[in-house]
């Protein structure tokens, strides 16, 4: 395919300004950097603002604080508007506690193929290491936290020399902390569906509708590799409604939500 395309990483965060800050130090050490990064800020307080337009004046490339009020856990809405907002081809979501490999965006930009989707895997980073991990150069950063064994999912940790690529159609290890998906397949779809409110389940719901509208599901291990910061767990209290909403979502065969982008009316 013609490998000539524009990248926007979609980082979406809430009330963690130095979990940010080390992930945004860690996209500046990227061996190929996006072509832009929008923060989808879901209602955090001054210091997230402070922590982004202090790093981004340092950047080449455009960047976007895109925020909303908060009013309880809404990342399919504010995620939707970073999309409207984008101007790149080809969209890398990332949380704002995942830290990228210094290869995730080089590998993403190598996997991208047409019709398709690619999920990307993580691994965990345990309670005492989290409070030091990304502060420092990354290999040190790695070695530290194994010697700790504070590091889970080893699979995930290390760079392969070639990715192991499979197509699959199932909803087992999908999510957004790093998934990567061409912008006019998400316009197709209507983006996220924002009647998703609360924890849980909205980017298997909107994996279920790209598979839906043909967009095939690539799993990539070894390659695009993120580190996930321990936090304390947020509420599920919503989850009973949402597994319902993905569910619907499966068994109408759905392709297109009705609360989704195009309310932005910028798509």
């Amino acid at each position: 395919m013609n490998r000539i395309f524009s990248v926007s990483l979609v980082i979406n965060t809430f009330n963690q300004p130095d979990y940010l800050n080390r992930v945004l130090n860690a996209v500046s050490r990227q061996h190929a950097p996006p072509d832009e990064v929008l923060l989808a800020d879901d209602g955090s307080e001054k210091e997230t603002k402070t922590v982004f337009d202090r790093w981004r004046t340092a950047q080449k490339f455009r960047c976007e604080h895109v925020w909303q009020e908060s009013r309880g856990f809404r990342r399919a809405s504010i995620l939707n508007q970073a999309i409207a907002l984008a101007r790149g081809d080809y969209l890398i979501f990332i949380d704002g506690d995942t830290i990228p490999h210094p290869y995730c965006i080089a590998d993403h930009r190598a996997l991208a193929r047409p019709a398709l989707f690619v999920q990307g895997h993580r691994a965990l980073i345990e309670r005492k290491a989290a409070a030091e991990f990304g502060l420092h150069e990354f290999g040190r950063d790695r070695w530290r936290t194994l010697c700790q064994f504070q590091l889970r999912g080893l699979k995930h940790a290390y760079r392969w020399p070639w990715p192991l690529r499979r197509v699959r159609q199932d909803l087992r290890g999908v999510r957004g902390c790093n998934l990567a998906i061409w912008r006019s397949n998400l316009v197709r779809v209507n983006g996220y569906n924002e009647a998703f409110v609360g924890w849980g389940r909205e980017d298997s719901e909107l994996v279920v509708r790209l598979m839906n509208s043909g967009v095939r599901r690539l799993d990539v291990r070894g390659w695009a590799l993120c580190y996930h910061l321990w936090h304390p767990p947020v509420s599920r209290n919503e989850l009973a409604v949402n597994d319902e909403l993905l569910a619907g979502a499966i068994r109408e065969k759905s392709a297109r939500c009705k609360q989704g982008l195009d309310r932005l009316g910028k798509v």
